[in-house]
């Protein structure tokens, strides 16, 4: 769902791409009761791609928007050659801006389908 999101580049839980520098005795999260809680949580929450019922903590990496007035140089594909050039109009020149909300809404979103899928809340008909 997260790389659903236009200029969602990267998804990291947990320690994320840190974890490959890690040993595999730091990076395991040692459990401490019943319930799974665990005494780190490197795994983000994440454990096979199925929810260990920690808290959930990802990261995203937001590419920076291509559409800017900041003249820059491409192939022209009607001419066949490279010129100069600069987006007209307006346009948003930073969506990290706006990435944070949209976010809390797709993770809302899917979470909310995973509980609909367990039955865990009813379905209005």
């Amino acid at each position: 769902m997260l790389f659903s999101i236009p200029a969602v580049k990267g998804v990291e839980f947990g320690a994320g791409f840190a974890a490959a520098k890690m040993f595999g005795s730091k990076h395991n999260d040692a459990i401490e009761n019943t319930e799974g809680k665990t005494r780190t949580n490197n795994a983000g929450g994440i454990v096979g791609g199925i929810s260990n019922g920690n808290e959930l903590i990802f990261r995203l990496a937001v590419k920076p928007t291509s559409s800017t007035p900041k003249e820059q140089n491409s192939l022209n594909w009607e001419t066949g050659k490279t010129e100069d050039f600069s987006v007209k109009g307006r346009h948003d020149l930073c969506v990290a801006l706006r990435a944070p909300v949209i976010v809390e809404a797709a993770t809302a979103i899917v979470l909310a389908d995973f509980l609909l899928l367990e039955q865990r809340i009813k379905r209005v008909l």
